[in-house]
């Protein structure tokens, strides 16, 4: 993550200088510190920060670890520990708070800069996942009602008279209208139409001839002689 804000908190005014340096010099921006837990908590909830670097051992009645666990019950921000202890009672305590990373002091440069650009990527990769997570769910109007569905569970689709059946891998749902409609309304590439009346998530093909589709759950689905089996085959990735 190019430019990515950090926050250090660090009672050391040495090793937090020491800090700054290191990260202004790699190309990062250098949003603010604080000596103390409860100064951090006063402050990190009002800034936009990437990542924020903790000592355990803090001075004050608040230690690194309880500013950590206040950080991931409110804060979306990667949380990297400092420490110069290393006993198992300690990490204990620090792999409770799931954080992004830890390094143990003195630093070096090369592994600070290594803890930070994982904690980074960590952190892309899960925004992403949670932007697919997101895009793959619909709320479709059925015969029983608005429901929400994950189209990563849809299976197929069928047209029927004036209805699609949506059939996924726990339910199938009545939505009234036509089939190219539906599938418009539901976000997901691997939705795949074969034939005029029928639809396929290509994640649920087991195999496939020019004539018809086999899916995991055994049931067999016509391909339309209107549609072009190479073409086909290319769409579906197979």
């Amino acid at each position: 993550m190019e430019n990515a804000k950090i926050y250090i908190v660090e009672d050391m005014g040495v090793t937090r200088a020491a800090l700054i340096s290191v990260l202004t010099r790699a190309g990062y921006v250098y949003a603010g510190s604080a000596a103390s837990a409860e100064k951090a908590w006063l402050e990190l909830p009002q800034k936009e920060v990437d990542v924020v670097i903790i000592d355990v051992n803090l001075k004050g009645a608040k230690d690194g670890i309880w500013l950590a666990t206040k950080l991931k019950e409110s804060m979306d921000c990667a949380i990297i520990f400092l420490t110069a202890y290393g006993s198992p009672a300690m990490l204990d305590n620090i792999h409770h708070t799931e954080p992004d990373g830890y390094i143990m002091k003195p630093f070096n440069n090369p592994t600070l800069l290594s803890a930070i650009r994982m904690a980074c990527r960590n952190r892309e990769r899960l925004k992403t996942d949670t932007l697919k997570e997101q895009a793959s769910i619909a709320h479709i109007k059925t015969r029983k009602g608005i429901v929400t569905i994950d189209t990563k569970q849809i299976i197929y689709l069928m047209s029927q008279g004036n209805y699609v059946h949506i059939k996924t891998t726990d339910s199938t749902h009545e939505v009234r209208g036509k089939l190219q409609d539906i599938l418009d309304q539901l976000p997901h590439m691997s939705l795949y139409r074969i034939h005029r009346r029928y639809a396929v998530n290509k994640q649920y093909i087991k195999s496939m001839d020019r004539g018809s589709i086999v899916l995991s759950t055994e049931e067999v689905l016509p391909i339309s002689k209107t549609f072009d089996y190479d073409a086909l085959l290319e769409g579906l990735g197979l």
